[in-house]
């Protein structure tokens, strides 16, 4: 029996604390939802003509549209990043143009990933059907010569 109450005191206990963290989460989320909103319109210079009620109003009512729609502090406060500026060494970083050139002809430049491998499946067979051939032929290419001479 006492083990009972115990697990049942456990349970009560867990709950009301998730429900506790649930509720202060929503509210920390709500809160510095209206913070982000009262900032970016506290920014913009035609807020200055308004009274403190507008402004209260104006967040209460953006405030309830963005959690309607999903929306957190961080798609507000999201701003594009500039491109960074990569050091210009030419199209193949610094190979030579030889290699440069090699490159974009067998198409290992990146563009099209079909011809590398295509290559790469044309050469394996390639070099199977020359060893089958050297193989018919009598010539192994560990032991030697298959045929006996004599």
């Amino acid at each position: 029996m006492n083990v009972q109450n115990a697990r049942s005191n456990s349970f009560v206990f867990l709950t009301v604390f998730t429900f506790l963290l649930i509720a202060s989460f929503a509210t920390a989320q709500e809160t510095g939802l209206s913070d982000t909103i009262r900032t970016a319109l506290m920014g913009d210079p035609r807020t200055s003509e308004l009274s403190e009620a507008e402004i209260d109003a104006m967040v209460s009512a953006l405030t309830e549209e963005a959690e309607m729609q999903g929306v957190t502090p961080e798609d507000i406060l999201w701003r594009p990043q500039e491109p960074q500026e990569v050091a210009e060494q030419g199209q193949c970083g610094g190979l030579p143009e030889l290699l440069c050139a090699l490159n974009e002809a067998f198409g290992f430049d990146g563009s099209a990933l079909v011809i590398p491998i295509a290559l790469g499946i044309a050469s394996a067979l390639l070099l199977f059907l020359i060893g089958m051939l050297l193989y018919r032929l009598g010539h192994h290419p560990i032991v030697g010569n298959l045929r006996r001479e004599g």
